[in-house]
């Protein structure tokens, strides 16, 4: 099998269409469905948010995001790539964070859409694979049930507490 090995980069929130288009062109080339395209498409884009909201000084740094096509499917990896950023503090982030409920919601998300997920230990990097040997439709729609359950829940809750 040939490796199909791609990378991109971006410096803010201003060029996320540009990771749009990557991933796009990815899976028009690997002919993925719409459903199974959008899976992929809010995975790695809330990644990218994820780790582009760690750096604090975009001119100093970039999010690297690499594609290749593996026996397991599609991977994607996200790599923050600023030398000034403390490894202490990214871990101390994204761990407050998380502990917060700011980035619950994300993180719930991208591990509803993927197949596998990798965090890095100092939080500077994620690894997202979907499995595309065989799509299947009715993993899609389980998914999108399971993220409509999710956000009914939410709606409820709040609805609970303003009566």
């Amino acid at each position: 099998m040939k490796k199909d090995l791609r990378k991109i980069s971006i410096t803010g929130l201003k060029e996320i269409n540009k990771l749009e288009r990557f991933i796009e062109e990815i899976c028009d080339y690997y002919n993925i469905n719409n459903e199974y395209f959008g899976n992929i498409l809010l995975a790695t884009t809330e990644s990218t948010n994820i780790l582009l909201s760690l750096n604090e000084n975009p001119s100093k740094g970039k999010v690297l995001i690499g594609f290749e096509r593996s026996p397991k499917g599609l991977v994607f990896r996200i790599k923050l790539n600023n030398p000034e950023l403390n490894s202490e503090k990214t871990e101390d982030f994204l761990d407050t964070e998380i502990r917060k409920h700011k980035l619950s919601k994300e993180i719930f998300i991208i591990k509803a859409l993927t197949d596998e997920i990798t965090i890095s230990v100092d939080g500077k990097s994620i690894k997202l694979i979907f499995y595309v040997s065989s799509i299947n439709y009715e993993k899609s729609l389980q998914r999108i049930s399971k993220l409509q359950e999710y956000f009914n829940k939410k709606v409820s809750v709040k609805q609970n507490k303003n009566d």
